[in-house]
This record gives C-alpha cells, sequence and structure tokens, in this order.
C-alpha cells in the first residue's frame, strides 16, 4: 500500500494556478490514499479546499486539522462544518472524530488534530504571542493567564482520543499510524535542525497527547507506532520507546510539497 503523507500545505498562501498545479503533483503519485496533518487553509477555506482535493484525487483522504484551519473562525465552528462535509463526501475522513480504520490487515490508522497545551517549556515567560490568540475565538478572549487552562483542556481532549482509539488499533493490528498536527513530544518539536527552546516549546508541543501515546505503547510492546506530526515545519525523527516512531515533516510557506510517500505490506 501506498500513503501520500501531507502536512502544512497552506494552500491559501498560494494563487489557484499553483494550487490546482500540487492537487495534480499528487493525483500523479498514484497512491492508495492521502494522509493530510493539517493546516489545510483558514476558517473560511478550508472546506473548499478539502472538497477539491475530494474531486481531484477520488480516493481515501484521512485528514486532521491544524491551528491556522481555525484562523477567523472558532473550533466548534469548523469542526461542524467539516462533519457535515465528510457526511457528503465518503473518501473523506475526519480522523480526530473517527473510530481505527483498517489500512491493512496489518496496519490500522488512528489520528487526532491535537492542540499546544503549554505544558512543555516556559509558557509563564514565554514572550511568544501566537496568532492563535487573536485569530480563534475560543482563545482570543481570555488573557495569558486565563488562556493557560484553555489550552490544556484542548491538548487533554486529544490525549483522551488517543487514549480510545490506539489500544483498539493494536489490538487487532501488529502496526498502526497516528496522524497528527502537533508534535506529541518535546523531542519531535524540530525547526531548523534543532529542538525548540523553552520559548517556543509551550506553543509547539502536546505533551498530553505524548504521555497517552506513551502508556499505551508501554502497554503493547509487541507492537509498532509510526506517529506523523507537523506544526514546526522543521523536518526531524524521535524514537522515544523501542516500538514508537515520529516523524516531524517539514514545510514552507507558499510551497506546498509532499512531505513523503509510504509503503507498507498488505
Amino acid at each position: 500500500m501506498r500513503i501520500a503523507w501531507l502536512t502544512d500545505i497552506h494552500l491559501n498562501f498560494v494563487d489557484a494556478p499553483e494550487q490546482e498545479a500540487f492537487l495534480q503533483r499528487v493525483r500523479q503519485t498514484r497512491v492508495d490514499a492521502v494522509l493530510l496533518g493539517g493546516d489545510i487553509g483558514e476558517a473560511k477555506d478550508v472546506v473548499r479546499f478539502l472538497a477539491a482535493m475530494d474531486d481531484c484525487w477520488q480516493l481515501p483522504l484521512y485528514f486532521v486539522l491544524g491551528n491556522h484551519d481555525f484562523y477567523f473562525g472558532s473550533i466548534a465552528g469548523v469542526r461542524d462544518e467539516i462533519l457535515e462535509l465528510c457526511g457528503q463526501r465518503p473518501w473523506l475522513t475526519y480522523l480526530s472524530e473517527a473510530r481505527p480504520i483498517s489500512l491493512t490487515p496489518r496496519l490500522a490508522l488512528v489520528g487526532h488534530d491535537g492542540w499546544a497545551d503549554a505544558r512543555l517549556g516556559d509558557y509563564e515567560r514565554s514572550l511568544v504571542m501566537m496568532n492563535d490568540y487573536r485569530l480563534i475565538a475560543e482563545l482570543a478572549r481570555f488573557d495569558k493567564q486565563q488562556r493557560w487552562p484553555q489550552l490544556m483542556a484542548l491538548g487533554d481532549e486529544a490525549a483522551a482520543h488517543i487514549r480510545r482509539v490506539l489500544p483498539a488499533a493494536l489490538e487487532r493490528h501488529e502496526q498502526a499510524l497516528l496522524l497528527t498536527h502537533v508534535p506529541p513530544l518535546r523531542e519531535a518539536c524540530w525547526h531548523e535542525g534543532r529542538i525548540s527552546d523553552d520559548q517556543w516549546a509551550p506553543h509547539f508541543t502536546c505533551k498530553a497527547m505524548g504521555d497517552a501515546i506513551l502508556e499505551v505503547m508501554r502497554d503493547f510492546p509487541s507492537r509498532q507506532l509510526t506517529v506523523l506530526c507537523g506544526h514546526t515545519h522543521g523536518a526531524g525523527e524521535t524514537q522515544p520507546l523501542e516500538n514508537v516512531h515520529i516523524l516531524t515533516g517539514a514545510a514552507t510557506y507558499g510551497y506546498p510539497e509532499i512531505t513523503d510517500i509510504l509503503e507498507f505490506a498488505d
């Protein structure tokens, strides 16, 4: 099975001809499915972009959303629109609301958006002001201290989903893929070849999901998990446990690319 992995494509940063050229490049890979790891566009256009991908590719598209996908909107509102779209288009699957998916008899797929939950690094002293905190309705109404528990709650939501679906996937499959947007461990938070420092880590890691992943995988030592994430626009990989491999995908604004082609035996 051949799968195209894409992350942080930010189609709103390129014009219509380049959007179409990118869709055609993915189509020409002749893969069996596509995994899309979030930051597709913004609230006003993410549904349109997903519909265009579905129209062009006509193959299974499994995806999560990234922080940019909620810009100039709300988390709840965008998710509702996405679920409505998926209800109309059977090739589209929003993994944050999905049960484990059997890709092959040996390989399962799970996923969730994740969220930077401000538990790693030094949130209190960080001078970073993400656009998330200005442009997403659920976060914009809070000051820095009030926002902290909101971020942790979003991370906890992601972790709870993984604790439900990952064990179920591993009970029936030897391997699993976990697609998310935000790196789940500090060691996976790569930018320009380095691990992010205490200023940036709070805004680019989801500790709650990382904890959930490691807890589950310790209970399944004979199973293998590959985690695919993005968000940082920096490439890197780490192996926190013998049976867990985390890949972080690179990206550049204005230049959407295929992150990788993954191949798995049937």
